[in-house]
């Protein structure tokens, strides 16, 4: 067999030319530069960097900014000691990548490396967490447990097979078509699985490991409302409780989040002086570090995140509802445990939904607050001893901590906010200020749980203490969080960017506000006038005749908003709406420093300092508005808490829909909640299995830390032999996050869908006139002794749109973003629809590289792409890709000097 040899690097027995090929593109040796260099060299016998001039204004605009220097890891710190350089808690060193990674379905083209854009500089807190020895997770318990009964990984199920189908059965089919099918003569004849109906198969999944248990409480009630005896009537009502600290012995000890647990707070900051702080996971905020310092040395906290919010289970008629309670710890990654795949977050309880007919009406609406927090008390109990005297857990490192569970943040929409904290509905839960005065910018003291205990007992006790009134607060003697120890529900309440934000002070009342102002006619006329683009929702009928928003909406009208404004509004509005805006968008950072969090303040500074112009022009007499005032706590819930991108009311509505709703319609409408733990349970079990041979597979591969003899495939009947090594779990559970980092700088699609494409019909379909002498002018400049000239004649692969790589923005995202730039002509759709427009897009070009720096605007312009190109084959030696442009003159009109560029490394 014929094997090829890389004359650049040596790499030797590559199989194909086309893997030598794709080897030279893409080899960290620099094959490729090599290439070129040998390339240039043959075509001139003079210096390369003399012959062939780089041109100045050949690259998109590079926004990787602040780079990590090179001597960071050297850096002496003198103000903070302990700061050292590190990686974002739960990230892994890049792994290595060959060749063989870059199988893929688009052609990857310029290899670039990938760095870290922003340096970290972390102090730990001063005492680490203690280790008290090795323990064992869940998953070793499983695999020792079926090594003791010799068992093949997919017991109770036969074999491989027979899982994977159970597994397709409990997610996707109810139980009666469940029955159905495994009745079928196909399958009870030809598959012949080891259940032969619904009823062995859920026996079969009951066999299966699973989470905390689930158990019913009763709670009794006795109302003001006699029965014809003279008794007072009485309520039963049925709380659903699991026990939150096996809860949070599963989060923790969970090997698949072993790569993105942290257990001692950190002070980030981005520069070695320790003066701009970062903040964005909750192990970053304030109140883990102010926590830590009230417990013993060597302990660890496990931040408890709950939320809970009350939903609809019947859809077209009747009125069943749901009360789900979620449980997290801030331990865990915010961008993991958000993800409802990774089972990041537990349902704990449902609460009692009861219209308590035994009280009257006048004091029904007291009864019910006061039985949420007996409910609440109830299933957060354990949370008492636990949090004053900690309990010993095996942690996801197989390490035992001591871990003191603490309720931390609290999140829910605004009503149930008010509940949480004992005050009427009209109140701000977290601060003190007078409902007529929310609408003045300005700051009341906060709630503390002292003040307010006191005020309720006073209450009770027959008083009639004036910060009752003031504080608006209710009759809940007893609250559920007065004997949580370390806790303050005050400061652990979230703010809720989905229903005070988008919904909130956005659309029902800003938007409400303009559309008053301008009319809805004009605001309707805008939207449906605006060009379409990929990345914005194109509103074709208005926002007047939408009936139904999501929060999806909410967002896609704040991008275009503000220019929906401008030019039919007064000056003022267009302010008071940028401060608006920019305050929303910079609420939804995942990560911000003490200069975004002071750029957030000036928006909201700029927001009030202008909204009197819609009591100027007759829209509004007060801002007297509980959402709007609770624009004044987000800054300091983040220095609290990290991001709120980790507290938004989107992750449990979107909770409900796996731990609800699929459960309710499992059930059969009648004692459903019963139905809804079991089918729960059941499908816990099913996940935790999945999770686990997810994991035996990466530690059965493993050739370092456990040796075995035949593969999982194999293991069947005891046959196959661990030999396991001490601390094996540990090395392997790091693969979890290996992932191979995009190494490409832009990429376009495999194949050209308009290939050998004619110079005639280059510029007609796309406009390109002076496609030609603007090639030419390009060649001279790039290969100027090449004989080939480009004529009518010639064809051209052309590509309809270009993948760019812009660096990770981490304000917005850990990952790196691909930007799409598009260049289509105007095609049909067949006889029956409108021809679809062209579509050229503008791109920001660094036209001399000599003036432009790094988020500056000098050097740049901006041009329209008409034509994305290759060479034919007689030019196959300078194998770049190549656009052809429009350059645009600010604002609007056209340059008539035309340019053709090549996309770069610094694309």
């Amino acid at each position: 067999m014929v094997k090829y040899k890389c004359n650049f690097c040596g790499k030797a027995d590559i199989p194909t030319q086309a893997g030598l090929k794709v080897h030279i593109q893409l080899s960290k040796a620099g094959c490729c530069e090599a290439m070129e260099r040998q390339t240039n060299q043959s075509l001139s016998p003079t210096d390369e960097a003399t012959h062939i001039p780089r041109r100045q204004h050949n690259n998109f605009i590079s926004e990787d900014n602040n780079r990590v220097p090179a001597d960071l890891g050297d850096t002496s710190f003198d103000e903070f000691p302990p700061f050292v350089p590190s990686p974002r808690h739960g990230e892994s060193p890049e792994p290595e990548t060959t060749e063989n990674d870059h199988q893929s379905k688009r052609a990857r083209v310029e290899e670039v490396e990938d760095e870290e854009t922003y340096p970290r500089y972390v102090r730990e807190f001063p005492t680490s967490a203690e280790e008290l020895g090795d323990g064992k997770t869940v998953f070793e318990e499983i695999f020792e447990d079926q090594r003791a009964k010799d068992e093949s990984p997919w017991a109770p199920f036969a074999d491989k097979d027979e899982w994977e189908l159970a597994r397709w059965l409990a997610k996707n089919v109810n139980q009666r078509a469940t029955e159905e099918f495994l009745k079928m003569s196909g399958i009870r004849n030809r598959f012949k699985p080891s259940f032969t109906s619904n009823y062995t198969f859920q026996q079969k999944i009951n066999k299966l490991h699973t989470g905390a248990q689930w158990e019913c409480k009763i709670i009794k009630t006795t109302g003001d409302l006699r029965d014809k005896d003279g008794e007072l009537l009485t309520e039963e009502n049925e709380l659903w409780v699991r026990d939150p600290i096996e809860c949070i012995r599963e989060l923790i000890g969970n090997p698949a989040f072993h790569n993105h647990m942290a257990y001692v707070c950190q002070q980030v900051f981005t520069d070695k002086e320790g003066k701009t702080r970062r903040y964005d996971e909750m192990w970053t905020g304030e109140w883990w570090w102010k926590t830590q310092l009230k417990l013993p040395k060597g302990a660890v906290v496990a931040p408890v995140i709950l939320a809970s919010d009350k939903t609809n289970l019947s859809q077209f008629g009747g009125d069943k509802q749901a009360w789900p309670v979620y449980l997290t710890i801030g331990n865990i990654s915010k961008g993991i445990w958000r993800q409802p795949s990774s089972r990041g977050s537990i349902l704990i309880g449902y609460l009692p939904v009861t219209k308590l007919t035994c009280f009257s009406e006048g004091a029904r609406a007291n009864a019910q607050y006061r039985l949420f927090h007996q409910a609440m008390r109830t299933l957060l109990w354990p949370l008492v001893t636990a949090g004053q005297n900690g309990i010993l857990m095996t942690c996801a490192d197989g390490k035992i901590r001591r871990i003191f569970p603490i309720l931390a943040a609290y999140i829910a929409d605004y009503p149930e906010q008010c509940l949480v904290a004992c005050c009427n509905e009209n109140c701000c839960p977290k601060c003190t200020v007078w409902w007529a005065e929310r609408g003045e910018y300005k700051k009341s003291p906060l709630r503390t749980e002292e003040s307010v205990r006191r005020t309720l007992q006073r209450r009770k006790d027959g008083d009639d203490p004036v910060e009752f009134d003031l504080e608006g607060l209710r009759e809940i003697y007893s609250p559920f969080w007065a004997d949580l120890p370390h806790t303050n529900i005050f400061l652990a309440i979230t703010p809720d960017i989905l229903h005070q934000l988008h919904k909130g002070v956005f659309k029902d009342h800003f938007v409400k506000w303009c559309t008053s102002l301008v009319g809805d006619d004009a605001i309707d006329a805008r939207f449906r006038t605006m060009s379409t683009h990929p990345h914005l929702r194109h509103f074709k009928k208005g926002i007047s005749s939408i009936s139904q928003w999501t929060g999806k909406e909410h967002k896609e009208m704040q991008k275009v908003f503000l220019g929906v404004l401008a030019g039919i509004a007064p000056s003022g509005v267009i302010a008071a709406a940028r401060g608006l805006l920019d305050f929303i968008y910079y609420a939804q950072y995942q990560s911000h420093t003490t200069d975004t969090l002071h750029r957030m303040q000036e928006a909201l500074d700029l927001f009030h300092a202008n909204k009197d112009v819609f009591v100027d022009e007759g829209i509004r007499d007060h801002f007297n508005i509980s959402k709007l005032h609770s624009l004044l706590h987000y800054i300091d819930s983040i220095i609290l808490l990290g991001s709120l991108d980790g507290f938004n009311s989107e992750h449990p509505e979107r909770l409900h829909i796996d731990y609800a709703k699929k459960g309710y319609r499992a059930s059969n409408k009648r004692d459903y909640v019963i139905q809804m733990t079991r089918w729960l349970q059941r499908q816990e079990a099913m996940d935790l299995r999945a999770a686990y041979l997810r994991w035996l597979n990466i530690l059965i591969e493993s050739k370092e830390d456990l040796e075995l003899e035949e593969p999982i495939e194999d293991y069947d009947d005891g046959e196959a032999e661990y030999h396991q090594e001490a601390g094996h779990a540990n090395a392997v559970l790091k693969e979890l996050k290996a992932e191979a980092a995009p190494l490409f700088a832009h990429k376009i699609a495999k194949k050209s869908p308009f290939p050998s494409t004619s110079v005639g019909r280059i510029t007609s379909a796309y406009g390109a006139t002076e496609f030609l002498p603007a090639l030419q002018t390009f060649l001279d400049d790039y290969l100027p002794r090449h004989t080939l000239k480009p004529n009518q004649f010639d064809h051209f692969d052309i590509y309809n749109a270009i993948s760019i790589l812009l660096p990770s923005k981490p304000h917005v995202s850990d990952t790196k973003r691909l930007i799409c730039v598009r260049a289509t002509p105007e095609h049909s759709n067949g006889p029956q629809k409108p021809p679809t427009p062209a579509r050229f897009d503008t791109a920001v070009v660094i036209e001399d590289e000599e003036v432009y720096e790094e988020g500056q605007i000098a050097g740049l312009r901006v041009a329209e792409i008409r034509v994305i190109f290759k060479l034919p084959t007689q030019f196959s030696k300078f194998s770049q890709l190549l656009a052809y442009v429009h350059w645009f003159k600010p604002f609007r009109a056209w340059d008539p000097q035309l340019g053709m560029f090549k996309l770069s490394r610094s694309s």
